[in-house]
């Protein structure tokens, strides 16, 4: 070889831009918790301690409306999975046996998968829960001390926090006296239990997010990994969980990017963004901060770095057969209102519980118990009183989603409108909750029903009689 070539050659592979050429890929990491609403410090509640989020927050990005595809973790996990809708694959239902779930679209692939793909190595901790098969792991490695230095990875951490059963934190219980309910609720000694149990769990969570870094952090993993953190859906409570209200849909979500890292376009450190998100769009995103082309069929929508792209005026999400209950419902937001249709109404939403959520939820027997003594006020015989075909919304002056205004007159206009915008969305994604479901999908739905009410059966007659005796105690019934 010639000398000056060589020179050259040696000059050009050792030069520092080249070099950051090879090396730009970042690491990312998503960590997911369970059933949580916006309940961290840093998104105002004043009970809870939370200063690893808080931190994360604090030099990174808050997203106030994000909004998960489904309130429930199968479906919604999907969705986050493949960056598109669960309805729209037809892994829509919660969720049955593996022999009945169908591969994916041939053309879709997960982001994990789409990432290996493309030179990432990819690390899955803990739940997948997700209602499609593959004919391979959904992660190459389940431990940390598997991933190789040198690659970047995506990895995909879950914390059981804070799905039910609860734990108790205590180093910082929560005052059962200073919890605030939402209106709908009664305001009695088991639902404040529950509460203050749900917001501990938030903490305990907090300290198993610090864990996680740590652990990362010792191993030099965090220079170059931008972080997100989310929800699968909202918080385990009754009209959270399971329906298509704010409660059950709204996540939190914050974006951590190092301050070593280059800082991609449309990120702010320390802001709150009201931008609307879909869960769906951090899959996009997360493939576009890697530097891959997102796919064609993906429906999520891409909200940082160079793939920006236009803000989304209307979020979309839904629900279909959960544990023997068939919701079919489906519901567009945007930054004013929430339009909801109820395709299988007539149900209360107490009346919607699974057999699970009736014995594991002090909820369900309290309201039960207080609606049959007449205890319950106009606004919480909301949770007893049937629900229409159509909810309509005004989330600026009714953020608890309590006035349905689907049937007064002056709202007629708004309520086409959104009707509108739902059913074409039902249309553009081909939805296929409406199309028949098999003989052996519908039969596993009521065979497991019939078995959970019996599997259930003792446990929430246990639960009623307690709740019921420390009501009377209580002096409210």
């Amino acid at each position: 070889m010639n000398k000056t070539v060589f020179i050259f050659l040696f000059f050009f592979i050792l030069s520092p831009s080249v070099f950051s050429e090879r090396n730009t890929s970042p690491n990312i990491l998503w960590i997911v918790c369970e059933d949580m609403s916006q309940d961290l410090a840093c998104y105002g509640n004043p009970l809870v301690k939370t200063p690893t989020l808080d931190h994360l927050a604090n030099e990174g990005m808050r997203f106030n409306n994000m909004f998960t595809t489904a309130g429930v973790c199968s479906p919604s996990r999907t969705a986050l999975a493949v960056g598109m809708y669960q309805n729209s694959i037809g892994a829509m239902h919660m969720r049955y046996s593996d022999e009945l779930k169908k591969p994916l679209p041939v053309e879709v692939k997960t982001v994990a998968h789409i990432l290996q793909d493309n030179g990432y190595q990819s690390l899955g901790i803990g739940k997948d829960d997700y209602m499609f098969s593959l004919d391979k792991p959904s992660f190459q490695y389940k431990k940390i001390d598997e991933l190789e230095k040198g690659i970047p990875f995506f990895a995909k951490v879950n914390s059981h926090y804070t799905h039910r059963i609860f734990e108790k934190d205590k180093v910082n219980p929560i005052d059962r006296n200073k919890v605030t309910l939402p209106p709908y609720y009664p305001d009695v000694q088991p639902i404040r239990e529950d509460w203050a149990a749900y917001l501990e769990n938030i903490q305990l969570l907090d300290n198993e997010v610090k864990n996680i870094l740590d652990d990362f952090e010792k191993r030099g993993l965090l220079e170059n990994t931008i972080i997100f953190f989310l929800s699968d859906h909202g918080r385990p409570m009754l009209k959270g969980k399971y329906w298509m209200y704010d409660s059950g849909i709204k996540i939190p979500f914050i974006v951590h990017v190092p301050k070593s890292m280059k800082i991609p376009k449309n990120f702010y450190p320390g802001t709150v963004s009201k931008q609307m998100l879909s869960s769906i769009d951090i899959s996009a995103t997360t493939l576009a901060l890697a530097g891959v082309k997102v796919p064609e069929y993906f429906q999520g929508k891409v909200f940082l770095g160079e793939q920006t792209e236009r803000e989304r005026e209307y979020i979309f999400a839904s629900l279909d057969r959960i544990g023997g209950v068939y919701f079919k419902t489906r519901a567009v937001r945007s930054t004013k209102y929430k339009y909801i249709k109820n395709f299988n109404n007539g149900l209360s939403v107490l009346e919607r519980s699974t057999e699970y959520r009736k014995a594991r939820l002090p909820h369900y027997n309290t309201i039960s118990i207080l609606d049959n003594y007449n205890k319950l006020n106009e606004v919480q015989k909301t949770l007893v009183t049937p629900l229409p075909l159509e909810e309509l919304y005004d989330l600026e002056n009714d953020p608890y989603e309590i006035n349905n205004l689907a049937y007064k007159k002056e709202f007629q206009d708004v309520r086409e409108k959104y009707e509108t915008i739902l059913t074409g969305w039902i249309k553009e994604i081909d939805d296929k909750g409406f199309y028949p479901d098999s003989p052996e999908i519908q039969y596993h739905f009521i065979d497991y029903r019939t078995k959970q009410k019996e599997s259930f059966r003792k446990e929430r007659l246990k639960s009623y009689i307690k709740i019921e005796k420390q009501l009377k105690k209580d002096g409210v019934i």
